[in-house]
């Protein structure tokens, strides 16, 4: 018999016993005579008979799958994330479903609804916005939310995120070490990461006892055409600044490409909160962050997992300082 047409009743039929013996024994959660339990399973090889998971999952109001949405999956930050994640989740016996947000809350509105229709056991979300009302109804519709990389003010649900505040303070610092005329080309106020960001920016000019030029703060979205038409605007200034602090990798590539063909000398020194694999061929060097992006996704899939264990355990909000 074909493998794909074996059914439980066939194993049953050639083990001599009843479908719900079979089933029994498969599943292993209820005790069987283990002389009958060989026997079944030596039927199951014979005919190649295979489980129906899915329907083996709905009995037991399970998916074995995990939603994850984020809003760049071409962003190396993200790709390393989502790789933390498979990983720890793949070992758990549960296999993931990626999503691409674009940043963009109405396509991440849309996902979060599919996932919850699709009964999924539950979403790890770095958020569009910052949107409190967004994360609860996606914890109404019955699914379980850990929040990675960006914070939801006041959400009660799991999260973990890193040091973004103190770490752009730090990269900052080492620029205003070398002039007083340092540039911040950030992303889009309606995330918690730029916020932060921005606020360690200005807590590095505070320290020194500098005040920032406001020309020289530039909120643009995250994209690599945002970062070069902010650097454009920078190097149209009267007085260009001395150096830009970037507040993630993909808007550097978009900076490192504006000021490509200027001389090393002439161009403004970049540090860039995130890395880029190939930071270390570019002829305009580049400091830039070490952050911990696979243990972000880790830590998430270990909250996500823990969640699903204990429901009824405290929120934990985890912040990952080592790089």
């Amino acid at each position: 018999m074909p493998a794909s047409r074996a059914r439980l009743v066939d194993v049953a039929r050639l083990a001599g016993v009843s479908p719900a013996t079979v089933s029994r024994s498969l599943n292993g959660n209820v005790p069987v005579n283990p002389q009958i339990v060989a026997r079944v399973h030596a039927a199951a090889a014979e005919l190649g008979y295979r489980r129906n998971k899915i329907a083996s999952a709905l009995r037991r109001n399970v998916s074995g799958l995990i939603g994850v949405i984020v809003p760049d999956v071409a962003n190396p930050f993200y790709t390393e994330v989502v790789r933390g994640i498979e990983d720890t989740l793949r070992g758990a016996g549960y296999l993931l479903v990626l999503c691409n947000s674009d940043g963009n809350e109405e396509k991440q509105t849309e996902y979060l609804r599919l996932l919850a229709d699709h009964q999924l056991d539950g979403v790890i979300l770095a958020p569009a916005t910052a949107s409190l009302q967004k994360i609860e109804d996606a914890v109404g519709s019955g699914l379980v939310v850990v929040l990675i990389d960006r914070r939801v003010p006041g959400a009660t649900v799991d999260s973990v995120t890193i040091t973004n505040r103190d770490d752009a303070r730090i990269l900052t610092a080492g620029l205003l070490a070398g002039s007083k005329r340092i540039a911040h080309i950030g992303g889009p106020s309606r995330t918690s990461t730029a916020v932060d960001r921005a606020a360690g920016f200005m807590d590095a000019h505070v320290s020194a006892g500098i005040e920032p030029d406001p020309r020289l703060v530039i909120e643009t979205d995250y994209s690599e055409q945002g970062g070069y038409e902010a650097m454009k605007a920078l190097l149209d200034l009267e007085q260009p600044p001395a150096g830009v602090f970037v507040g993630n990798n993909v808007m550097t590539l978009g900076a490192l490409r504006a000021i490509a063909t200027m001389e090393p000398d002439a161009a403004p020194k970049i540090v860039s909160f995130d890395p880029l694999p190939w930071w270390a061929s570019s002829l305009h060097p580049v400091t830039v962050g070490s952050h911990p992006s696979y243990a972000l996704g880790t830590t998430a899939a270990d909250l996500i997992l823990l969640r699903l264990a204990e429901p009824e355990r405290e929120y934990s909000e985890v912040v990952l300082t080592d790089g």
